[in-house]
């Protein structure tokens, strides 16, 4: 110490050299603060497992990190026509610059009107448009001014928000709360020195000491952050100003205090500044050893947020530097003037109060514990640790953020501003029907959920499932063509037994038709034996005519009668004939029939055939139908049966038509040929008609050739001859007509047969096809059934899957190689409150249990969102306290044991800083919880309350206890009074200084660091006020000499001085 007074020019100079140097070499702390002080959870967590997918496949898409923002558009009237022009304009402005303004997608019912029922409230006051955006380099801010200044004329209210958006004013906040903070901290703190040493200039020393110490600590902290990403969080800087301040200031305080003291012993300044550091000096070096060890076992947490604390043990280590130089500088410079204008007494006076206290807790100690009892252990009854991870409560709901946040929440439902999102990372491809199937499975899980309001995904991208997807649907469609098809065949059942009955009834007919057939063949092979006969009488006639003209008019008579005989000859031929066409006619429409029925038939077959697949279908999406006897009798029904033990073999209805069909075109094939037959005979016995009519026209000339007998015999001789020669060709035809009429014959006994063979085969398909009818009315009843239950069954047709629209549905839910999905889930909840992130285990274990033996069981599967990180933190939160709990408590109970050399002591102090913390804690529940109407304490405000409360409050501790130990040669209980009459006021002070520098927190509008102050301060009042002069000295007084165990017998008194 004597050095450091001989150079304390040196050592000063020394100190603002390293402040300029620091100064200027630090980065400016604010932009570190936006950059790398945001609430991030450690990798290994499901919601960093989650960003880092979602990353991984925007950076393989080069696509970048987007920031997801919603703009809210709001009126407090229904919007307007105009209204709604303004908001189109706006995002027409948005989409204009959407390069320069680093929008990546820009989603609203402007451009797709089928979302104004998602993107427009129903009370038609708030249009909300989601956008993406890129950060391109910039800050929160600037991407925020952008956005802003883009759309800077529209007058319609409309506000930003989204995670990152309240991030910003959550940093801007906590920045403002700062400023305000140092002001007040600065104010306040000189302020109370004027009162304590009623002095102009000692007030100036802690105010320098401190401030050096500040501002090297934070420009230093400020090089470790921005080289070795040193842990940084809006926390650090306020409480670097609120703990350096706070302790700075009563570690002054307890210095001068002691300066003061030995000043008025002794009149050498070098020895009243030595004697100060070797008594109030050591107390002041180990409770900042304390409150390091305190804030430096943050260090040890997992969670960066914690961990930028410690931040705080590097300002404590430079404070204590500068205690120890800056300070003697000022009190070898100035000595008594120090105190200056102050002309009373140089020693401080006793603490009244302490000593009033301290007597009465060793006169009536039990009296005395059961009043700390009365104060702290009801609030204990009534504490529930209930922690808040509501982010929108730390600032004021005048932040656009904000308000854009409770718009959208009071208009849409809290959840959908921030949805909590599944991703699922796979090692195959998610785009086949079976992944998409277990998709739908997950999604309706999840909506099973509480406090699930909607889930989208790729099978409901609305929030609502989709109907077509299900077979419930799809059988009803299904049925409604069974039905058509069903009406089809009762048409063609009706038609085949028409048919039969038709083909049965004209039997006889065919009969009839065959029997006039024989007697046309028979009256034609007569006919030809009667031109046998005529060719004979004619070759007779003509010897008649060669053997003389005697007889002539005979034979004219008998030639007149045979022309008139060949006249009804040919007329019976004509008739014959024209029977005979209308008999070939009636053959090609009856062949017609027979190719409309085998048409009908082969159709027949093949809507059977075509059952098949539907059948499968049916099979794949419903096993248990196999077992169901109706659907069975359909399938065999219409399929066949063979080698089925226990029923009889039959080809099935399908086969028997094949079958039908088959025969039906073998009668068409003997049509066709009777049909050809029937033709050829008929052009046959057109040319004997042509003969017979010339053989008419013959006799007649020879009639009239037989007039003029006398005069033409030679003629008459000739023109007989020429009906002779004619006559052979004639019976030629009638040998071509026979044969003809023959095969006709061969042809409609064949076909007899044959209509008897097709019209029990129509009856037996008509009998069949009832049979298909009934089983298929079986079919369309259990399909009924089928699609009344709701959403049975998911399938997606292989048509969908390949559709365009589709595929733009699987580009917002699956990444382009298709391995990475994600499930949004809205909650009804605000996505902050903790019932919405109480509900994110259940959803982990509801999608564990979906994708359980199925091909997404080995998955990669991460919980991303708000609600998924705060249930992170709460997770890391608990670890991290307890760890630091143990941590700092064992560091505080060695440097307690090294300081006071003793094990007891150590346990009370430490106990009673326990007891005070939670009783401050229960205190501060029912003031934010019970009369403010908070969703709870801030989740971080406990680990922060507990370290500086311990950290701070063991100084209070070591002042009193370390005194106590300087009276070690009066009796226990004389000595703990002395030290609580000496101690008191220096502690009371201490704690209204280090109370108000967290006081000076509150105005800063961040609600955690108002309940960090409001903790601290009850905790400090309980302290300074209760526990330290009430529970201590009957701590000190039950044990007696035991407080020095094991260091000292209880028979040493061996003497103790200064």
């Amino acid at each position: 110490m004597r050095a450091i007074i001989k150079g304390k020019w040196f050592i000063l100079i020394a100190w603002i050299a390293v402040i300029a140097v620091l100064f200027m070499a630090a980065p400016n702390m604010e932009n570190l603060v936006r950059e790398k002080g945001q609430i991030s959870v450690p990798d290994g967590y499901s919601s960093t497992m989650a960003e880092q997918i979602l990353k991984d496949v925007q950076s393989s898409e080069n696509k970048g990190t987007y920031l997801q923002t919603a703009l809210v558009f709001h009126s407090e009237k229904k919007l307007t026509v105009n209204d709604y022009k303004d908001a189109e304009k706006a995002v027409n402005e948005l989409e204009k610059h959407k390069q320069e303004l680093g929008i990546t997608d820009l989603l609203t019912h402007f451009q797709q009107k089928e979302l104004k029922n998602q993107l427009v409230s129903k009370d038609g006051k708030t249009i909300l448009v989601s956008i993406k955006v890129t950060a391109n380099g910039r800050e929160a801010k600037e991407i925020t001014k952008d956005l802003y200044d883009a759309i800077d004329n529209v007058k319609l209210d409309h506000y930003y928000t989204g995670s990152w958006v309240i991030g910003e004013d959550l940093v801007t906040n906590s920045q403002e709360g700062l400023k305000k903070t140092e002001g007040i901290t600065v104010v306040f703190i000189l302020a109370v020195l004027l009162l304590v040493f009623r002095s102009a200039v000692a007030p100036i020393i802690p105010l320098i000491t401190v401030g050096f110490s500040y501002l090297t600590a934070q420009s230093i902290v400020a090089i470790l952050v921005d080289k070795v990403d040193f842990p940084l969080s809006t926390f650090t800087q306020i409480f670097l100003v609120a703990v350096l301040f706070g302790i700075g200031t009563d570690y002054c305080i307890l210095l001068l205090s002691r300066f003061k003291e030995e000043l008025s012993k002794n009149e050498n300044i070098t020895e009243a500044i030595v004697t100060t550091y070797r008594t109030a000096g050591k107390t002041v070096l180990f409770s900042g050893i304390a409150v390091l060890i305190g804030f430096a076992s943050i260090g040890f947490s997992t969670f960066q947020l914690y961990k930028s604390a410690a931040a705080v043990a590097v300002g404590v280590a430079i404070l204590l530097v500068a205690l120890v130089t800056v300070v003697p500088f000022f009190m070898a410079l100035l000595g008594k003037k120090l105190f200056w204008p102050s002309k009373g007494k140089l020693e401080h006076g006793d603490s009244k109060i302490w000593g009033i206290m301290g007597r009465f807790s060793l006169a009536r100690p039990l009296i005395a514990f059961i009043i700390v009892v009365i104060v702290s252990v009801p609030f204990l009854f009534t504490y529930k640790d209930q922690l808040s991870f509501n982010s929108l409560e730390e600032i004021s709901d005048d932040y656009p953020s904000i308000k854009g946040f409770n718009l959208i929440a009071d208009s849409f439902g809290p959840g959908e501003s921030m949805p909590t999102q599944i991703v699922i990372k796979n090692d195959d491809q998610m785009d086949t029907s079976e992944y998409i199937a277990l998709t739908e499975k997950i999604s309706q899980e999840l909506k099973k959920v509480d406090d699930v309001k909607t889930v989208r995904s790729l099978t409901m991208p609305m929030g609502n499932p989709i109907d077509d997807f299900y077979l419930s649907k799809q059988v009803t469609n299904l049925n409604d063509g069974l039905g058509k098809g069903n009406d089809g065949i009762k048409k063609i059942s009706d038609g085949l037994s028409e048919a039969g009955t038709q083909m049965a009834a004209n039997q006889p007919k065919m009969q009839e038709a065959t029997n006039g057939i024989n007697k046309l063949i028979k009256g034609t092979s007569d006919l030809k034996t009667g031109m046998g006969s005529l060719q004979n009488g004619l070759g007779q006639i003509e010897n008649g005519l060669k053997d003389g003209s005697l007889g002539a008019r005979d034979a004219r008579k008998g030639l007149e009668q045979v022309v008139s005989h060949s006249k009804e000859l040919l007329a019976g031929y004509k008739q014959l004939l024209t029977g005979y066409e209308e008999a070939g006619s009636g053959l090609a429409t009856l062949k017609g029939h027979y190719d409309e029925i085998a048409n009908n038939l082969a159709q027949l077959h093949q809507s059977l055939a075509a059952l098949d697949s539907h059948f499968a279908a049916l099979e794949k999406s419903h096993p248990e139908i196999m077992a169901d006897s109706d659907y069975q009798a359909i399938k065999m029904t219409i399929k066949g049966v063979k080698g089925v033990p226990g029923i009889p073999d039959s080809p099935g209805a399908a086969e028997a038509t094949k079958e039908l069909a088959g025969a039906l075109s073998k009668l068409n094939a003997g049509l066709q040929n009777a049909q050809e037959g029937l033709g050829f005979a008929n052009s046959k016995f057109s040319e004997a008609i042509k003969g017979q009519s010339q053989l008419i026209d013959g006799m007649e000339k020879l009639v009239a050739g037989l007039k003029q007998l006398e005069e033409g015999l030679v003629k008459m001789e000739n023109g007989q001859g020429q009906i002779v020669s004619k006559l052979p060709q004639f019976s030629n035809g009638l040998d071509g007509i026979k044969n003809g009429q023959e095969q006709i014959l061969t042809g409609f006994q064949d076909m007899g047969g044959q209509i008897t063979q097709l019209s029990d085969g129509l009856t037996q398909s008509a009998d069949g096809l009832h049979e298909v009818s009934k089983g298929l009315n079986s079919a369309q009843d259990y399909l009924a059934d089928v699609s009344k239950q709701k959403q049975n069954g998911f399938y997606i047709p292989q048509d969908v899957l390949d559709s365009k629209d589709f595929a733009r549905l699987m580009d917002t839910y699956l990444s382009k190689d298709r391995k990475v999905m994600t499930i949004d889930v809205v909650f009804n909840k605000n996505p902050y409150s903790n019932e919405a992130i109480d509900k994110i285990p259940e959803i982990k274990d509801t999608v564990k249990r979906a994708v359980k033996d199925t091909k997404l069981e080995n998955a990669k599967v991460a919980i991303g969102g708000v609600s998924s990180m705060h249930n992170d933190l709460d997770t890391i939160s608990e670890g991290d306290y307890s760890r630091t709990v143990v941590l700092m408590l064992t560091g505080i109970f060695i440097i307690l044991v090294i300081l006071l050399r003793s094990f007891i002591m150590p346990v009370y102090l430490i106990g009673s800083l326990v007891l005070t913390y939670y009783t401050s804690m229960s205190i501060s529940e029912v003031i934010f919880i019970n009369w403010l109407g908070y969703s709870g304490i801030s989740w971080a405000v406990p680990f922060f309350a507990f370290v500086i409360l311990v950290a701070l409050g063991i100084d209070y501790s070591i002042f009193l206890m370390d005194r106590f130990n300087e009276y070690r040669h009066l009796s226990v209980e004389q000595a703990i009074l002395e030290s609580m009459k000496k101690m008191g006021t220096v502690i009371i002070s201490a704690a209204v200084i280090l109370g108000g520098t967290f006081a000076a927190m509150m105005p800063s509008g961040v609600l955690s660091l108002l309940e960090i102050a409001t903790i601290l301060l009850i905790g400090l009042a309980l302290y300074a006020l209760v526990v330290l002069p009430l529970f201590i000295p009957v701590m000190v007084k039950t044990f007696g000499e035991a407080n020095w165990w094991p260091f000292r017998k209880n028979n040493d008194t061996t003497g103790h001085s200064n």
